[in-house]
């Protein structure tokens, strides 16, 4: 009895501790500066791996292969991609899943982006009293990477003043008058201009009918603050209802309010006119359900990533192959992506309902998995 006793213990121990060693934290990178946190697992591990639509999504990958953004360290399996006849095998035998693990304070967050439509017009009058800019002329950005690496992927912007460089206008400068600039257009209401920029692309449609694509094109370099979650806590929306529809609702219903309430995000976005639809910080058209903005300090445009994660609008489970291919200034942590969920009205649904908690992985490159640390 006492040897079936020890024995067990010692199997039950060996059980903890391979199970311990299982979830150790590893350091990888995935280029020069930037490294993520977490372990590596087997394609095996990915719930609904098998039924995934490889084709599709490897066809994006040979899309982006062209694009100027994309990660350097991915651009040696291109050649690879392009002659592929089995895309599962491909990405099987060129990438190692990596679980990403979230770190001291940040959200494990899926939430949902959409190409909104609005009315606009060339002229301001009383219906239209809201400019939508172009990146202003005197917008510097200082770009302190080039001498101190650690900074090189944050960029400081600010305005030129008697010879001193000062952060450029907040949003609540901006709408005092600050930017002497033509805009592009005028929108109805501060509202629409705010979700715009939320969303970061939309069309504009003009009063001959016609329609103006309108894609990011800078930011004021003020941080950007959630006016959903200062709504939650001024009470204003309880915490369960918040959503891209509520906040809208709440805007609209309490117009005295809400231009503080829009202030107090001071982070301001800048747009320029577009060719094609919706594209992301990568210059490419961006693709429903396929394409995320995540942290580009800790991801590099054009990684493959699995996510999975839950659809609020059917309840199921939302588990497939994304592609890097954005960037938003609310996008923070490792563990954070925002999906882009199309253009038109079910679209705005998911988008606006989607707040999920989020397990993340990163699909590293064979090339640079072998840099890999155990911490």
């Amino acid at each position: 009895m006492l040897n079936i006793l020890l024995r067990n213990s010692i199997l039950s121990g060996l059980i903890i501790l391979f199970s311990a060693c299982q979830q150790r934290t590893e350091t990888t990178a995935l280029d020069s500066t930037r490294e993520v946190k977490g372990h590596f697992v087997a394609f095996s591990d990915l719930d609904a791996w098998e039924r995934e639509e490889h084709d599709a999504v490897l066809t994006l990958f040979r899309e982006q292969c062209g694009a100027s953004k994309m990660a350097d360290v991915l651009r040696p399996l291109c050649p690879s991609a392009e002659h592929a006849q089995n895309a599962k095998a491909f990405f099987e035998a060129n990438f190692v899943p990596f679980l990403l693990k979230d770190e001291a304070g940040e959200e494990t967050l899926l939430t949902g982006y959409y190409e909104p439509e609005f009315e606009g017009s060339l002229h301001a009058d009383d219906d239209y009293p809201s400019p939508l800019y172009k990146r202003p002329k005197d917008l510097l950005v200082v770009d302190s990477g080039r001498v101190y690496d650690d900074l090189k992927h944050h960029k400081l912007r600010g305005r030129l003043e008697d010879r001193r460089v000062l952060p450029y206008y907040s949003r609540q400068e901006i709408n005092g008058g600050a930017i002497k600039e033509t805009p592009l257009c005028y929108m109805k209401s501060d509202v629409d201009r705010f979700f715009l920029q939320v969303q970061g692309s939309g069309r504009i449609v003009l009063e001959d009918n016609s329609t103006m694509l309108v894609g990011y094109d800078g930011q004021n370099g003020h941080p950007y603050r959630s006016i959903g979650k200062a709504l939650v806590a001024s009470g204003a929306i309880d915490q369960e209802k918040i959503s891209l529809a509520s906040i809208r609702r709440w805007l609209n219903e309490h117009p005295m309010e809400a231009k503080g309430v829009l202030e107090s995000n001071p982070s301001f976005v800048f747009f320029d006119r577009r060719q094609r639809a919706a594209s992301g910080a990568m210059g490419m058209e961006l693709t429903a359900l396929r394409s995320v903005a995540v942290d580009r300090s800790k991801i590099p445009l054009g990684y493959p990533l699995f996510l999975s994660a839950v659809n609020p609008v059917t309840g199921e489970r939302m588990e497939r192959m994304v592609l890097a291919q954005d960037t938003g200034g609310a996008i923070k942590g490792q563990v954070r992506a925002d999906l882009f969920c199309g253009h038109g009205k079910e679209a705005e649904k998911l988008a606006g309902a989607l707040r999920s908690p989020l397990k993340l992985y990163v699909l590293v490159p064979k090339i640079t998995s072998s840099s890999s640390s155990i911490r």
